[in-house]
Order: structure tokens, then C-alpha cells, then sequence
């Protein structure tokens, strides 16, 4: 009997556990999903203010801030500075990265870590460390009368040193999914390393270079603190023009510039999203 009430005793406890956890999981699930919402909502019915200022709650609804901001030259002059590197970056960052991480996992080369470790340090430092950097070391570079400092050439490879490791991480990975043997047969067949290489191994790891290329070009679209060291009046981007009108007026401007970034940021996940069950229902069939 004692045995008995033992067991009982710890069946009473082992469901309590399960219990428990799936509540804490579900509660700190809703406080996260609730955490990152809150301030997107908030800032999206924020745009729709008719007042001059940022000011809660609203009085009356108005697509006038959209106007506004349509019909300002120079917010969407930003606008189009902020796509433009965020092009090309995303250009600069994938190709390297993806060529990177297929030379790591491919071939042989001399002092990998170390050379994994320079290229991954990058992610890792400020952005104003990065930024203070590359305008000392580029400022006063000028190449046939073009002027590299305040450039949109020399933002984008100041960007790529943030995406391109993260290209780099996420293609390594991606390539080590790889069966190699596909890879030979290709080269017994006379395939050459060019040819193989866009024809059999860029298809397979086609979502991987989707979602990396996105990744480099959201990073690029949303970074601050470099473009305000790097850029001058003519290519300021979106979120450097964004933090400088904060210090003049709080206008509801901000928050439909705000609303059009997170925009850009969650069209670009419906791709991935909309490609990965794409190529996971080919795989399928």
C-alpha cells in the first residue's frame, strides 16, 4: 500500500509538469508575439493621424502623412537611395558570400579558421566601430574625379560587410545539405566546374540563396548607424533621414516612413515563406 500511494504521488506529479510547462510556454509565447506587434501596430495607426504631431490616441483619421510623404522629394528621394544600396548590397553580399561558403565547403585551403573567423568577424562589431572605419579609410579616396566618400558605391560595401557573413553562416550550412556525389557524376561526365556549379549545385540550394539574398537586402534597407557616418545630403537613406527629422519635429511622417520599411521587411519574408513551400512541395512530388 505504501508502494501504491508512492506511484500514485508521482503519476499526480509527473502530469502537473507537462502542464505547467505548456502553460509558461504558451504565456511567454503570447508575451513575445505580443512584444513585437505592439509597437507595429501602434506605429501603423499612428500614420493614420490627421495632427501635426505624434500624438496617442488620435482624434481623426487621414491619409494625409501618405500624401505628405508621396509629395516629398525628399523623402522619397531617401526612399529610393535606401532600395538602391539595398540592391546593391544584396548583389555584392550573395555573390561573395555564396562563392565564400562554397570554396570553405568544397575545397582545401590553407589557414581555414582563421580566414572563417576574419570573415565572420564583422557581424559581430558595431556598426559604428564598421562605419568610423570605412569612412577614415576610404574618406579621402577619389577614383577618375569620382568621389568615394558619401557615395552609394562606398555604402553598399560598407553594408556588405554586415551581409555578407550572414550570407556567408546561412550558405555554408545550406551547402553542406549537398550530396557531392551528384557533384562527381556531373565531373565524370564532363560537366566542368562552371557548368556544374550553376547547373546542378545553384538549383539545389536555390531557397538558401533566396533567403540569403533577402536577409543581405533587409539588413542593408534597415541600417543606421553606418549610412550616418557614410552618407552626405544627396544619398542619405530612409533611416538616417528618418532620425534626423526626429530631432526637428516628431511629424506622423515618421511613422508612415516607418510603416513603409516594415512593409519592405515583411514582403520580402512572404517570399521566403511563399518559396520555401514552394520548392518543399516539388520535393514532395
Amino acid at each position: 500500500m505504501p508502494e501504491l500511494a508512492v506511484e500514485r504521488s508521482g503519476s499526480r506529479g509527473g502530469g502537473f509538469q507537462p502542464a505547467f510547462l505548456k502553460a509558461v510556454s504558451i504565456a511567454f509565447t503570447i508575451f513575445v508575439v505580443g512584444y513585437i506587434l505592439i509597437p507595429i501596430v501602434v506605429t501603423l495607426i499612428m500614420s493614420f493621424n490627421d495632427a501635426n504631431m505624434i500624438r496617442f490616441p488620435i482624434n481623426t483619421w487621414s491619409l494625409k502623412w501618405y500624401r505628405d510623404f508621396l509629395g516629398s522629394a525628399q523623402f522619397t528621394g531617401a526612399l529610393l537611395n535606401s532600395l538602391i544600396v539595398a540592391i546593391g548590397t544584396t548583389i555584392i553580399a550573395t555573390t561573395s558570400g555564396v562563392l565564400a561558403a562554397w570554396a570553405f565547403e568544397r575545397y582545401p585551403i590553407p589557414f581555414k579558421n582563421g580566414l572563417y573567423l576574419i570573415i565572420m568577424l564583422p557581424l559581430f562589431m558595431p556598426g559604428v566601430v564598421l562605419g568610423l572605419g570605412v569612412a577614415i579609410a576610404f574618406g579621402g579616396i577619389n577614383i577618375f574625379g569620382f568621389q568615394l566618400y558619401g557615395s552609394r558605391l562606398l555604402l553598399m560595401i560598407a553594408h556588405s560587410l554586415w551581409a555578407m557573413p550572414l550570407v556567408f553562416m546561412l550558405m555554408e550550412a545550406t551547402f553542406r545539405t549537398i550530396d557531392h556525389r551528384i557533384v562527381e557524376a556531373s565531373y565524370d561526365l564532363g560537366g566542368k566546374p562552371l557548368q556544374t556549379f550553376f547547373e546542378i549545385v545553384v538549383p539545389s540550394v536555390s531557397t538558401g540563396i533566396i533567403s540569403s539574398a533577402l536577409f543581405a537586402f533587409v539588413i542593408s534597407l534597415n541600417e543606421f548607424v553606418m549610412a550616418l557616418f557614410l552618407t552626405d545630403r544627396d544619398t542619405q537613406t530612409l533611416p538616417v533621414l528618418m532620425w534626423l527629422s526626429l530631432r526637428s519635429a516628431g511629424t506622423p511622417r515618421l511613422a508612415v516612413s516607418a510603416v513603409i520599411l516594415a512593409c519592405a521587411v515583411f514582403a520580402c519574408l512572404t517570399v521566403i515563406m511563399v518559396w520555401y513551400i514552394r520548392q518543399l512541395r516539388k520535393t514532395a512530388r
